[in-house]
């Protein structure tokens, strides 16, 4: 007797399962909300598609069968953390958490009946590259979410092949002193260009000269002295290397930079140089007001922060998709090759590192929404987005891995939990946001939202990366004013920062 209670306890908890999932409306988070492209194909042509998002996709002519041509192919893309949860595509493998580089899906539209017959290229593109991702397959399940499955390398391009020359020429040349995250017995490295080129107005030439001859740069650069101090007062040597060689170390810099999203610690010396300016700024601008203005109104130019010139790296002349990148594309791509129609995600699996910690995490809800919501768990910096569950032997807690509640987790980054719902044919919405730690438990309040009011939610998420914009600081326009502006000047003057260090060279 006890066989068959078992079978029969076992298929009940099935049907529980079955009809608490049932509770939780599928429609709120679906492929179905992300855009369609729908592209028209003569199968006896060469043919290369630009997508909307940047995709590039390579059809040679006879790589598709079809009983009519054209035949018509539909695309959806999910690069973005905001169009990955509106698409309801959580980012694990078989429960392992993953970490995406971006996904697409291809299939032909409508009725058409399309074979791929020889492989078709895809490039996605990508700010950088991580060797760690491989593609992985779209398993869609019965409830029509994805589970990613069967990794596949990446297609080896010549970026992969450069950063690797470059990832060389760090560890032979640089790391002994340096690491891109922290300061060693040299200053950390995380975005050197963007710090740097600066100071040389974006010509990389006289970076070249600085790494030829550290010495002599810094009698002409105060910034660089003001570097020297800060790591107690040792010169860098100097090193014999060709432009094409810096070109792919300063490029494996800035790729690793942007991989682990590094900001250098502050106060740095480029702080006091941007505030140092923006300080001398002010009070010459007040003292030029002052000596001209012959009476109350005169009109004064904008005083305008320092800018910092875009980005140059030894990067944007790179062919990364030698046969199907225009001309004006300078992205850096992951390129894939694909037999059969679906869904694709270039992931890696988030491991234990020293940013990735295992850690904690468990969210409460209340009561009354038991069995009604989904949880999940976002990661915007690393592109994650993982389904909870009730914890083990809890009845209102639920967790994102393990059913104590660990999970491996970025540490110190911004996260959100948000979860989702029905009850009496209203929408119910809850969403918090928090700063990762080894160990937290959180509270998720939830309210009821109309469908519109529910999708004005999920499209405010904050999920992207933010951005800083100058904010210049308007000239006086009165004497009293521009009195009272040079005595506040003062307070503009950095502490810490010695502005005559920091002046400019000529």
């Amino acid at each position: 007797m006890r066989k068959p209670l078992l079978v029969i306890g076992l298929l009940a908890g099935i049907v529980y399962a079955c009809n608490q999932q049932d509770k939780t409306p599928s429609h709120l988070l679906t492929t179905g909300k992300l855009p369609t492209q729908v592209f028209s194909i003569d199968i006896t042509k060469d043919t290369v598609l630009h997508t909307k998002n940047g995709a590039l996709i390579r059809i040679p002519h006879g790589a598709l069968s079809s009983g009519t041509n054209p035949v018509q192919l539909e695309i959806k893309e999910a690069y973005t953390m905001q169009d990955i949860l509106r698409g309801g595509l959580t980012t694990t493998s078989n429960g392992q958490p993953l970490s995406s580089g971006g996904m697409i899906y291809i299939n032909p539209a409508g009725d058409n009946k399309v074979t791929i017959n020889q492989k078709i290229s895809i490039a996605i593109p990508t700010p950088y590259l991580d060797s760690n991702m491989q593609v992985f397959k779209g398993e869609v399940k019965p409830d029509n979410s994805i589970n990613w499955t069967d990794p596949k390398p990446m297609t080896a391009t010549p970026p992969f092949t450069a950063l690797g020359q470059g990832m060389m020429l760090f560890r032979n040349y640089c790391a002994s002193c340096h690491a891109i995250r922290k300061d060693l017995t040299g200053p950390a490295l995380g975005g050197v260009l963007q710090r740097v080129l600066p100071l040389y107005n974006g010509d990389k030439k006289g970076l070249y000269a600085f790494m030829r001859n550290p010495a002599k740069e810094m009698q002409k650069e105060p910034y660089f002295q003001r570097l020297k101090e800060k790591v107690g007062g040792v010169v860098m040597t100097s090193f014999s290397l060709s432009d094409a060689e810096l070109d792919l170390l300063f490029a494996y810099i800035e790729n690793e930079s942007k991989k682990r999203a590094v900001v250098p610690a502050n106060p740095n010396p480029l702080t006091c140089k941007d505030s140092c300016l923006l300080y001398r700024q002010t009070v010459a601008a007040c003292q030029e007001t002052i000596a001209e203005l012959q009476h109350e109104g005169k009109n004064q130019n904008e005083i305008s922060k320092y800018a910092v010139p875009a980005t140059i790296t030894g990067t944007q002349s790179w062919k990364d998709v030698t046969t199907i990148t225009p001309s004006y594309n300078t992205s850096f791509y992951y390129q894939f090759d694909i037999e059969e129609f679906g869904w694709r995600n270039i992931d890696c699996l988030v491991e234990e590192n020293d940013t990735i910690k295992k850690s904690v995490l468990t969210v409460r809800v209340g009561n009354e929404y038991l069995n009604k919501i989904q949880l999940y768990l976002i990661i915007p910096s690393v592109k994650v987005m993982i389904p909870g569950g009730l914890l083990k032997n809890k009845k209102d807690e639920y967790g994102f891995r393990d059913v104590d509640g660990t999970i491996l987790l970025p540490q110190n980054t911004k996260a959100y939990i948000i979860g989702m719902g029905a009850q009496d044919e209203v929408l119910l919405f809850g969403e918090t946001a928090f700063t990762t730690q080894a160990k937290q438990t959180l509270e998720l309040k939830f309210t009821k939202l109309s469908k519109e009011e529910f999708d004005r939610e999920i499209t405010s998420l904050p999920l992207g990366e933010a951005t800083i914009k100058a904010v210049a600081i308007n000239g006086a326009t009165k004497l009293r004013d521009t009195y009272k502006e040079l005595e506040n000047a003062e307070q503009l003057k950095p502490q810490g920062c010695e502005c005559n260090i920091t002046q400019p060279a000529k």
